[in-house]
C-alpha cells in the first residue's frame, strides 16, 4: 500500500513540475474566456494554470483506482 502512495505522489510531483516548467515559457497573461467577437475578455496570470494539474492527475487516479478494483474482483 505504501509503495502506491509513493508512486501517486511521484506522479503528481512530476505533473506539477512538467508545468511549472511550461508556466516558465508563457507570457504573463493568459486569456481563457473569448466573447462571441473572437475578444479575449478574461485574463489569469500564468502561474494559474498549476491549479489544472489535478485534472490529469484525477484522470490518473480514477484509471488506477478502476484498475485496482478490477484486479481486486479478480482476485
Amino acid at each position: 500500500m505504501k509503495k502506491s502512495i509513493l508512486k501517486d505522489v511521484i506522479v503528481f510531483l512530476v505533473m506539477l513540475a512538467v508545468v511549472a516548467i511550461v508556466c516558465c515559457f508563457l507570457p504573463d497573461s493568459i486569456p481563457i474566456h473569448f466573447n462571441a467577437q473572437g475578444e479575449a475578455n478574461l485574463f489569469v496570470n500564468k502561474w494559474f494554470l498549476l491549479l489544472g494539474t489535478v485534472i490529469p492527475y484525477s484522470v490518473y487516479c480514477l484509471y488506477n483506482g478502476v484498475k485496482t478494483l478490477a484486479l481486486r474482483r479478480n482476485l
